[in-house]
């Protein structure tokens, strides 16, 4: 059995796409997963299974149209992924001075080089961003509230899925 997250984009935010998490616990209990836990409302599942990512991705997504008829995006990694991308984190020395400016965006895939450097070209002392294969390190020194670099902005520029977690969450989800 390998342990496992499953991120969902745009759930239980700003009022949309309204999703219990005791709920969606209820619904993956009966599927192949095992030892089910959700972490805040914002979509943040951890299981353990013996399929593959992908294979897991599809299991969600299904519970999530027949049980709650929700179509979101969902990206699943091995739970060992989350602590390669903390340790991995370009702005380490900046996210132990302020953990709170620290965001991670986890990506569908890979997105194409030109992409990625048009983005990176963007990133300036105060919204500092690199992109690292599938995922995006975002330090903001300013309010997330007032920055334009939000989830939808990178994920029109770069092309793919984009699911945003901050520092203290990410952490959280490579314990649980």
């Amino acid at each position: 059995m390998i342990r496992f997250v499953g991120l969902l984009r745009g759930v239980n935010v700003g009022g949309h796409n309204k999703l219990p998490m005791a709920s969606l616990r209820d619904a993956l209990d009966k599927t192949s997963f095992q030892s089910i836990t959700t972490y805040i409302q914002t979509g943040n599942i951890v299981f353990s299974s013996k399929l593959e990512e992908a294979e897991c991705e599809q299991i969600i997504s299904e519970v999530l149209k027949s049980d709650f008829d929700l179509e979101a995006p969902v990206i699943v990694r091995e739970q060992s992924y989350f602590e390669t991308v903390l340790k991995a984190n370009p702005f380490k020395t900046r996210t132990i001075d302020n953990s709170k400016s620290m965001s991670f965006g986890f990506l569908s895939e890979i997105p194409a080089q030109d992409k990625i450097t048009v983005v990176e070209q963007m990133s300036s002392d105060l919204e500092t961003f690199k992109i690292v294969d599938d995922v995006l390190y975002f330090y903001c020194g300013i309010s997330l509230a007032d920055t334009k670099f939000t989830n939808t902005w990178f994920e029109k520029k770069l092309g793919v899925i984009s699911t945003m977690r901050n520092y203290n969450t990410t952490l959280k989800l490579t314990q649980l």
